[in-house]
């Protein structure tokens, strides 16, 4: 190769080297512009709910627990012998404060501890202590089981019925731990 071709080559990678130079820092320059736009809402102001957990039959039995607004509730004492059912018939109650009917749904959330040695957790939704199943039965453990969409009519209550069976090798030392969610519609 003569020292024209060489010349020749070097300027044309020189030209491709700047040109690639070149066009790293448009995309550079033009990937750093942005537009920033803002929302803002205010004031957002706490309400009180208009659908809240209170008391029911079985609640002191459940060791029902409810949270300051109603909004939340803990039932720490249900229990259950093995190979036996033990049935809750109201542990604990739904009410709408509305003047209105609203939408609900109460869903299987998720469950922890001795899960192997549970026969079945169901838990439903009645318009009173022993009364009518509002909705599908929730069967624990089973992803998406929940009672569908409810409607719950203005000022009235209705409880929630939790049956539990463990396994007949199930020890007294098995426990677990299941949490369901309360969708209500609606501002």
């Amino acid at each position: 190769m003569n020292n024209s071709n060489q010349k020749r080559t070097g300027k044309k990678l020189l030209r491709v080297f700047l040109l690639l130079l070149s066009s790293m820092l448009v995309v550079t320059a033009s990937a750093s512009v942005l537009n920033y736009l803002y929302m803002q809402a205010s004031p957002i102001t706490a309400e009180t709910a208009k659908v809240q957990f209170v008391l029911a039959d079985d609640s002191k039995e459940a060791g029902a627990s409810i949270g300051t607004n109603g909004t939340y509730v803990s039932l720490n004492s249900m229990a259950g012998w093995p190979n036996s059912t033990r049935v809750y018939q109201a542990a604990v109650g739904i009410k709408n404060y509305d003047t209105t009917s609203r939408n609900i749904t109460l869903a299987f959330a998720s469950w922890t501890g001795d899960t192997n040695q549970i026969e079945f957790i169901t838990v439903i939704v009645r318009n009173a202590t022993g009364g009518t199943q509002q909705g599908s039965t929730i069967n624990v453990g089973t992803p998406s089981s929940s009672t569908g969409v409810l409607e719950i009519p203005a000022g009235a209550t209705w409880v929630v019925e939790w049956s539990i069976k463990w396994k007949a090798g199930a020890l007294s030392t098995n426990s677990v731990s299941v949490t369901l969610q309360l969708l209500v519609e609606g501002e």
